[in-house]
C-alpha cells in the first residue's frame, strides 16, 4: 500500500496572505495612480507626527493615495522599519484609502545573491502586507547601491516580479531619470520587468522644472510601462530645492505639468524631509 503523502499548508504571515510563489500566470497587479511620498525611516516620524492617527491623517489631509517605506536593503530587512508601527500605520493608511508600498536597496553582487535578494524582498513584500515593491536600484558608490551588472539585474528583477505578481503584487523600478548618464549601469535589464517606471527627477538644482522633467520624459521615452515621476520634497544638495519656499514653487509646478501630461500619478522623497511650505502645498492642491 502506498504511502500516504502529507499535504504540508502554506506558512501564513503578518498580513494573513500565504508567502510569494512562482506562477507563469500574471494576475491583475495594483497600479500607482495619484499622488504619494517616499519614507526612509519611520520611527523619527513616527515621534515628530506624535502616533500613528496623525501620520495617517496628514497622509490623508495631503491628499496621498499611497505611501512608500523603505523595507530592505540587500538581503537583509530594514529592521528600523519593520516593527509593529509598520502594521499599525499600514492599517491606518489603509482605513483611508492610502496604500503602502516598499522600497528595496538591492546590492547584487552577483547573480546568487541577486535572486538571494529576489526572494527576500518578495518574502517581506508578503509577510508586511505591502501592495507593491519599488526596486531603487540606482549606480554604483563604492560598496551603496547596486553592485552587479546586466546578469545579476536579469536575475534580480525577473524573479522579483514573478513572485510579486504571483502573490498579486506589482513590481516598479525607482532609478536615475537621465539613465544615459550612467552608461555602465543597467538600467534597462531592470526596468523591462517592472510594471511601473518612478524615475527620479529631482529638479531642485536645475534651471526649471520643465527642463528637468522634459529631459527625463525623453530619456525614458522608450519603456512602454507607465510613467509616474517623483519630485525633489527636499532642501539640500543632491538634486533637493534650494529654500522652503522653492521647494513649495517647485512642486506647483511639477504637479502643474504632471497634469499636463496626463501621467497617472507622482511623488516626491521625502516625508521627514519636506518643509512645511511643501505640505501646504499638498494640503491646498487638488491631485
Amino acid at each position: 500500500m502506498a504511502k500516504k503523502r502529507r499535504v504540508r499548508q502554506p506558512r501564513r504571515t503578518r498580513s494573513g496572505r500565504p508567502p510569494a510563489v512562482t506562477n507563469r500566470e500574471t494576475p491583475i497587479v495594483p497600479a500607482l495612480t495619484g499622488r504619494h511620498m517616499f519614507i526612509w525611516r519611520l520611527p523619527p516620524i513616527m515621534t515628530v507626527e506624535r502616533g500613528t492617527l496623525n501620520l495617517a491623517d496628514k497622509a490623508s489631509a495631503a491628499r496621498l493615495s499611497g505611501v512608500w517605506i523603505k523595507i530592505a536593503v540587500g538581503r537583509a530587512p530594514y529592521a528600523m522599519n519593520l516593527t509593529q508601527d509598520f502594521e499599525l500605520v499600514r492599517d491606518a493608511l489603509a482605513a483611508r484609502g492610502i496604500a503602502v508600498w516598499g522600497w528595496h536597496e538591492p546590492r547584487c553582487a552577483d547573480v546568487a545573491a541577486a535572486a538571494e535578494e529576489a526572494r527576500a524582498v518578495s518574502d517581506l513584500a508578503v509577510e508586511w502586507g505591502v501592495k507593491g515593491v519599488l526596486m531603487d536600484a540606482e549606480m554604483a558608490q563604492g560598496a551603496l547601491f547596486f553592485q552587479g551588472g546586466k546578469a545579476e539585474a536579469s536575475a534580480y528583477a525577473h524573479l522579483l516580479r514573478e513572485r510579486l505578481e504571483a502573490a498579486g503584487l506589482a513590481l516598479g523600478i525607482c532609478s536615475h531619470d537621465i539613465p544615459e548618464n550612467f552608461p555602465a549601469f543597467p538600467f534597462d535589464e531592470l526596468a523591462q520587468h517592472a510594471h511601473v517606471n518612478a524615475p527620479q527627477v529631482y529638479y531642485g538644482g536645475s534651471p526649471s522644472v520643465s527642463n528637468r522633467l522634459e529631459r527625463a520624459i525623453r530619456a525614458n521615452a522608450h519603456l512602454t510601462i507607465p510613467f509616474v515621476p517623483v519630485g525633489a520634497g527636499w532642501v539640500g544638495a543632491g538634486g533637493g530645492c534650494a529654500s522652503a519656499s522653492a521647494c513649495a514653487e517647485r512642486a506647483l509646478a511639477f504637479i502643474r505639468l504632471v497634469k499636463e501630461h496626463r501621467f497617472p500619478g507622482y511623488a516626491f522623497w521625502h516625508w521627514a524631509g519636506a518643509p512645511l511650505e511643501l505640505w501646504r502645498v499638498l494640503f491646498e492642491t487638488e491631485v
